[in-house]
């Protein structure tokens, strides 16, 4: 367990970075993100299939699927 700069984005399945919910320095710990199907605007994205990246200074990287309805 160590510090290290996160960043978690939710992306569109063309690949466009609808949302980016961290960006930042954070310690090791547990933590929660809640993604509110907003995009960087603040308008109310479609009902469909998104992906989020978790990824840190590490090498850490994970993509998964969320399913946002309406």
């Amino acid at each position: 367990p160590q510090s290290a700069h996160i960043t978690l984005a939710v992306y569109n399945l063309l690949g466009q970075e609808v949302d980016r919910l961290v960006d930042k320095v954070m310690v090791s710990g547990h933590y929660t993100a809640v993604w509110n199907g907003t995009n960087v605007q603040g308008l109310t994205v479609a009902s469909g299939i998104y992906r989020y990246r978790l990824s840190s200074s590490t090498g850490f990287s994970e993509t998964k699927r969320v399913i946002l309805l309406k």
